[in-house]
């Protein structure tokens, strides 16, 4: 006898129970319940597309960002059928797809990956620790989206001297463990919003377990203060226009200096007239593998004696923050595909998207670290693409005997 249909509670209870690929086993159905609850977006009544199935649809969106949502959807549908040996299931249709994740927007998925986002990387795992610090970076990125009204109004256009260009692009600035390249939190905005603001509102995430490395592009006397309160160190990298009057130079060529806030910072009164931090400097020009030198690079850190960081140590560590470009590469070029455009018609659809990819990605990345475990090799050693290809695989073509 035929079975019956799924019905969407049924397909719900299910997820519950499928552990078969990376996705399900880093990101569990527990998480997601919690996610659609705290942000009030679980499913109210039996839908054919229950919330719990949405979620994982957007993420296996930007696993298999080259195939459509129908198909992603089908894979999904035919993973669960394998699993429980039951009859095909029929997926829903392109503009059912789209009002259930219009329904969900993007609250759910900030939520779920601000919870599933934690440090993978352990003392004992290679490249993942500095003295004693887990090194995190922060760097922005951006991404087209659809040229809709709406995202132009939420999102901006490029502008050049013939005036506004090209697709919107959402703008992310992302806090990301070096040792693992696992992404730890986002802030999203558009064409206006400066980076550094975007970063203030991922700076509660830091702690004195972390050394944080930052660019020049988010330097400012009130943001370095707050983060080297938070961080357990910081190595930042600042304009040669600071002026910096040396107060104590050791013997490695690094000296002390005070930086002080802006006459706008205490004229706001955001900073107390004559206050200042004491900071250790490094200047060097990078030597590159074919023997030419770079431009002078200027280091600030909060780490003031130079017998237990030396200047030639933090010079070499501070490159460890182009793991944050690279792991920008993996996701825009390996796992969304290169010049891809986000397929959201709407700013809620598009941001919704950008946190599928983001937890796509960690689950990569958390997959490798496994991986680098059983090795005991670093995980950046290993193949971000082979990975993909595996979990892909894996989600594709489920083992029969789980």
């Amino acid at each position: 006898m035929p079975r019956k249909p799924m019905a969407g509670g049924r397909i719900g209870e299910l997820m519950k129970e499928l552990s078969l690929a990376a996705v399900m086993e880093t990101i569990p159905q527990s998480a997601v319940d919690q996610a659609l609850n705290k942000t009030g977006t679980e499913s109210k009544r039996q839908r054919r597309l229950p919330a719990p199935l949405v979620v994982y649809l957007v993420i296996l969106l930007a696993l298999f960002a080259d195939v459509s949502v129908r198909e992603n959807l089908r894979i999904l549908l035919e993973t669960l059928r394998r699993r429980f040996d039951l009859e095909p299931l029929k997926p829903a249709v392109g503009s059912a797809i789209t009002k259930a994740r219009q329904r969900l927007g993007r609250a759910p998925f900030a939520q779920l990956f601000n919870a599933v986002a934690q440090p993978l990387g352990e003392e004992s795992l290679p490249g993942c620790y500095w003295r004693g610090f887990r090194v995190v970076a922060v760097d922005g990125t951006s991404a087209d989206v659809q040229n809709t009204p709406a995202n132009r109004a939420r999102y901006g256009l490029h502008t050049n001297q013939h005036g506004e260009v090209g697709y919107p692009a959402l703008k992310a600035v992302v806090l990301l463990e070096c040792g693992t390249r696992a992404p730890l939190d986002a802030a999203t905005g558009g064409e206006h919003d400066g980076e550094g603001a975007l970063f203030d509102r991922l700076r509660d995430r830091l702690d004195k377990g972390m050394l944080l490395l930052a660019d020049r592009y988010y330097y400012s006397f009130e943001r370095f203060q707050d983060c080297a309160a938070r961080a357990g160190a910081l190595v930042w990298r600042v304009n040669k226009s600071l002026k910096l009057k040396p107060r104590r130079v050791f013997a490695d060529g690094s000296f002390l200096a005070e930086i002080r806030p802006s006459y706008k910072l205490t004229h706001n009164g955001r900073s107390a007239k004559g206050e200042c931090l004491t900071v250790r400097v490094v200047e060097y020009e990078p030597l590159f593998e074919d023997g030419t030198t770079g431009e002078q690079t200027r280091l600030l850190t909060t780490l003031l004696d130079p017998n237990e960081a030396s200047a030639e140590k933090l010079a070499g560590l501070y490159p460890e923050r182009w793991n944050e470009e690279t792991g920008y590469d993996e996701l825009k070029t390996h796992l969304r595909g290169p010049g891809r455009v986000l397929r959201g018609q709407l700013p809620d659809l598009v941001e919704q998207e950008f946190f599928g990819f983001l937890l796509a990605y960690y689950v990569v990345r958390a997959t490798m670290v496994q991986a680098a475990k059983r090795n005991k090799v670093a995980p950046n050693e290993l193949s971000f693409v082979h990975a993909v290809r595996v979990i892909k695989r894996k989600l594709a073509f489920p083992p029969t005997d789980v």
